[in-house]
């Protein structure tokens, strides 16, 4: 016997089932943890925004997390596998004032689509059971129609940073030497950057950027001093990087983006639970170690390698603090993990 529910996942009957995969566990986790963080972001910029347009994308983002959510609780009940504890109503204070911008919302909307595409797309791809896969395709849909129509709406109010424009090449050209893949040159010019490369930057400057905010944000209104701290270097890493990634593009007179055309309003008062900024602060800097790490294997010029693999080390060193403050505190909920075959073996000498 096949259930349906009504995104068309089908979940197997008795005579077909076929166990979770570790892969398929660890990915719809993963995804119910992140939906359980955006519903619960998105729920307190409800509550706040003006802007008729801006809300209702947002108010769609939200509705697609709960019913995402909702979709996992029936896998979850089928396969008996405990419902991630992951945030809840008591991680907002949706009577805090507000801490954002309209158009932040807006923008935040259109990366966490941005990120959701590549990250369902690994979870589809890791995925074999056919209701799971299924399950993983309409994440995947529905990200990617959450990414193009906050990015219509961004066109629209004048608010979408580009990536910056270069030249349509005349004819199809072949490297010549070696030295096209030099990036430090004492003697001669290092070529400009070509289109893969200034692809990159931007992306890296954008992730940055909305980073950038969330830290500034969450320091403001952070109760633990160690938190507020751990925000403030947060802050003043993605500045940096948006420094580099930014001079790295005028050196080959390529115009760097401009900021978005918001900030963080001055409110003091949390409006989220330290353990859901943490939490969030650890999913963009794994965010930005898997781009740098991309932007590492399609960057050819030796120094643009060079520096990202530097960041990278810089990010996981910046991420294993905050999971450091995290297990302190009792906030990092554990991924299942494999059976420990050996502490299985000692409670069976122990009988």
């Amino acid at each position: 016997m096949k259930t349906i529910n009504h995104t068309g996942v089908v979940f197997m009957g008795e005579a077909n089932y076929k166990p979770l995969t570790a892969s398929e566990i660890g990915a719809l986790w993963s995804t119910y943890m992140l939906n359980s963080m955006t519903s619960t972001v998105f729920s307190y910029g409800l509550g706040y925004i003006q802007d008729q347009d801006v809300r209702t994308h947002v108010q769609a983002a939200y509705d697609q997390a709960i019913q995402i959510m909702d979709d996992l609780k029936s896998i979850f009940a089928q396969e008996n596998f405990p419902v991630p504890i992951g945030f809840t109503e008591k991680d907002v204070n949706l009577k805090a004032p507000p801490l954002f911008d309209d158009t932040f919302y807006l923008s935040y909307n259109n990366t966490m689509g941005k990120l959701g595409i590549p990250r369902y797309g690994r979870f589809l791809s890791v995925s074999t059971r056919a209701d799971i896969r299924t399950f993983f395709s309409n994440c995947l849909s529905n990200a990617s129609m959450q990414f193009n129509q906050t990015t219509e709406a961004l066109l629209s109010k004048g608010l979408l940073i580009r990536s910056p424009y270069i030249s349509v090449p005349q004819k199809a050209e072949f490297v010549k030497n070696k030295k096209y893949m030099d990036g430090y040159s004492l003697f001669s010019d290092k070529r400009p950057l070509n289109a893969v490369e200034i692809s990159h930057l931007n992306a890296n400057i954008q992730t940055n950027s909305i980073g950038f905010m969330v830290c500034i944000g969450f320091g403001q209104t952070a109760k633990s001093q160690y938190v507020r701290d751990y925000m403030l270097k947060g802050k003043d890493i993605a500045k940096k990087h948006i420094k580099m990634f930014s001079d790295k593009l005028l050196e080959s007179d390529v115009q760097s983006p401009m900021g978005w055309d918001e900030s963080a309003k001055n409110s003091t008062e949390a409006a989220f639970s330290d353990k859901l900024m943490m939490y969030h602060l650890s999913l963009v800097s794994a965010a930005n170690v898997e781009a740098y790490g991309l932007s590492v294997a399609e960057s050819q010029r030796s120094d643009l390698s060079l520096i990202y693999s530097r960041l990278i080390a810089e990010v996981g060193r910046f991420a294993k603090e905050g999971a450091d403050i995290m297990i302190k505190n009792g906030w990092l909920e554990e991924v299942p993990q494999a059976d420990n075959r050996d502490q299985l073996i000692k409670k069976r000498t122990q009988k």
